[in-house]
Formats: C-alpha cells, sequence, structure tokens
C-alpha cells in the first residue's frame, strides 16, 4: 500500500496553529522546544506541552511521591508563564516509561483529542530510557491516528499531524537533520521565565546532578530576576547555541538573507507523520 503520507485527505483544522510537545518530563518541552513555543504563543497558536511521566525521580532530597506532586504544581506555573493552553502530566513513574500498547493509546488519545498540526518529540538514540520510549509511542501512533475504529472513543484525525524531532546532540546513528531552523533569541527572557517555573528541577536536582550549586547559592534568594535570566541561559540555552554553530551553513542556505542566530532551535520532520507542505512550514516557522 502507499505510505500514509502520499495519500492523505481532509484540511486542517479551522482557528490558530495547534502545536504539541510530547516529551518524556515535566521539563523536557520546556528546555527543548520553549523558544519555539513562546514564539506560537505570542503568534496566537494554541500550544499544549505533554509529559509522559511524573517526574517522580526527579530530585536527589525529596521522596517521589513528593517530587511527583511538586513537579505536578511546577507544571502549572510553567503553564500560565509561557501562555500554554495546557500542560498535561500522565502518572507513569520517571525511569519507568515502557513501551505498551496500553501507554500507545494514551499518546493517540492525547494527539486526537487536541488535532494539532504538529507533534513534536524526541529522537530514539537519546541518553535516556524515558526519552526513547517516549519517541518510540508517538511514532507507532502516527498511523494509526487516522484509523477510525481503533480507540474509537477519540475521533480519529482525518488530516494527522507534521511529527517532528526536537534537537538532541547526539551523532549515532547520524545527527539530526535541520528541517525547520528557528531563531529563538527574541523569546529568551521569556523562555527563562517559564524555565524559572520549574524551581525544583533547575536550582535543586539540575544543579546538584550538574554540579553547579556553587554558582546556584550565589544566587542568594533569587529576588533578582536579571540574574536568574543570566544563569539560566548561561547552562540550558548552550544546546541552541550550539544549534547555531553547527547548522550555521544549512541556515545560509535556507536563509541567504538573514544573520545566523545567536540561539537556534532545530527540529527534524519524521516520516511516521504526515508529509509537511510549504504551507506547513509557513505555520511552523512564520
Amino acid at each position: 500500500s502507499c505510505p500514509p503520507s502520499s495519500r492523505e485527505y481532509g484540511s486542517r483544522r479551522p482557528g490558530p496553529t495547534r502545536l504539541m510537545v510530547i516529551g518524556a518530563h515535566p521539563d523536557d518541552a520546556d528546555i527543548t522546544c520553549g523558544g519555539l513555543a513562546v514564539k506560537h504563543v505570542a503568534a496566537g497558536s494554541e500550544v499544549v506541552f505533554v509529559s509522559l511521566t511524573n517526574g517522580c525521580m526527579g530530585h536527589h532530597k525529596l521522596s517521589p511521591e513528593e517530587t511527583a506532586r511538586t513537579r505536578k504544581a511546577e507544571t502549572q506555573e510553567a503553564k500560565r508563564r509561557f501562555g500554554l493552553k495546557d500542560y498535561i502530566v500522565l502518572d507513569s513513574n520517571d525511569c519507568a516509561l515502557q513501551v505498551t500498547y496500553e501507554n500507545r493509546i494514551a499518546v493517540a488519545k492525547l494527539i486526537r483529542e487536541f488535532q494539532p498540526d504538529f507533534v513534536i518529540t524526541h529522537r530514539t538514540c537519546d541518553y535516556h530510557v524515558d526519552h526513547r520510549a517516549c519517541g518510540t509511542l508517538v511514532m507507532d501512533a502516527g498511523y494509526l491516528l487516522g484509523v477510525p475504529h481503533w480507540v474509537p472513543e477519540a475521533p480519529a484525525q482525518r488530516l494527522r499531524p507534521v511529527i517532528l524531532y526536537m534537537h538532541d546532540p547526539f551523532t549515532v546513528p547520524r545527527e539530526i537533520r535541520p528541517d525547520a531552523m528557528v531563531d529563538v533569541g527574541p523569546y529568551l527572557d521569556k523562555w527563562c521565565d517559564g524555565l524559572d517555573a520549574q524551581q525544583s528541577q533547575f536550582y535543586d536536582w539540575l544543579a546538584w546532578d550538574i554540579g553547579m550549586e556553587d554558582e546556584r547559592d550565589a544566587l542568594g534568594d533569587r529576588s533578582d530576576k536579571k540574574k536568574r535570566n543570566a544563569y539560566l541561559c548561561k547552562y540550558w540555552a548552550t544546546a541552541k547555541i550550539a544549534n547555531a554553530k553547527r547548522f550555521a551553513d544549512a541556515w545560509r542556505r535556507q536563509y541567504p538573507d538573514r544573520p545566523v542566530p545567536r540561539y537556534m532551535e532545530a527540529y527534524e520532520v519524521s516520516e511516521y507523520g504526515r508529509a509537511p507542505t510549504e504551507e506547513d512550514f509557513k505555520l511552523l516557522l512564520d
């Protein structure tokens, strides 16, 4: 039979552009796709972040139960700061996400209920087992999103979404291909404000995990927003700076009249979703 990308029917649901980022943990979408999210929210798009786990292992002092409660509350503050339509956190335990039929159904329901134009997720060559499982679940659901008798309680999408992979630093089996590149420099302060909502992560767990507690402590009571944002940008915008360097040639080919940005988010189109049209790229990038 024909590959699904070559025989799509129907048209996109009317209204604002809809973007869904499905990550494994309650901060994955924020860190990697937050610039694009801020850009879309500012343009009037509807953006939903999803975490397929409760993030319960993301702390070195709090119990898993307390960590899960804390992180759920922090996602809702991040939702407010980013201006998201929703921030959904599922109940699977951190470090234990499985590629199961039940989880595939859960992912498909989330996508069908929102009917996004674009779904962004992890690649399956990521360092974290939950990230790899998350990417697999989204890919496994891709074609099935348009099958009416599968999970009939959530209406099938006549026009499946475009699926993209968020950027990562991995080179095996290959480096990510920058099909869509976004200058996120203008949105950096708003992005840092969103990250700041995840207090247990960026000032506790990740500061301890990465070994930057001294610099964290130098912030004092963290009342100075400018200092907080500088701290967050120093450690968490590094991937966006690295993208701008490694994809500079691709940017120049795509945008010969625009300087290479300092901060870039890059995305690869997945063949598991609908093949994007020129109009899709316009919706995503403009």
